[in-house]
């Protein structure tokens, strides 16, 4: 990996400790790691969690804009 460029680096580093993470997560909540895992519709999970992540990304958005548009503001105030 060092081979690879520092934006490339950090952002695999932060994929890299979220798996670790939600597997730390699911072993604690479930108490077995997704080799162990039975009768689950995978795809089905997938497409949950997309959708999640799609409400959690827009909703960030709108947070985002908010504070372009407050920053705007003080920005024209001065």
């Amino acid at each position: 990996m060092k081979d690879l460029p520092e934006t490339s680096r950090r952002v695999l580093q932060i994929i890299e400790d979220k798996l670790r993470d939600q597997n730390n997560k699911g072993l604690a909540e479930y108490g077995q790691t997704i080799d162990d895992a039975q009768g689950y519709d995978w795809m089905a999970e997938a497409l949950s969690e997309c959708v999640d992540a799609m409400q959690y990304m827009s909703r960030y958005m709108l947070e985002l804009e908010a504070e372009i548009k407050r920053l705007k503001s003080l920005s024209e105030k001065n």
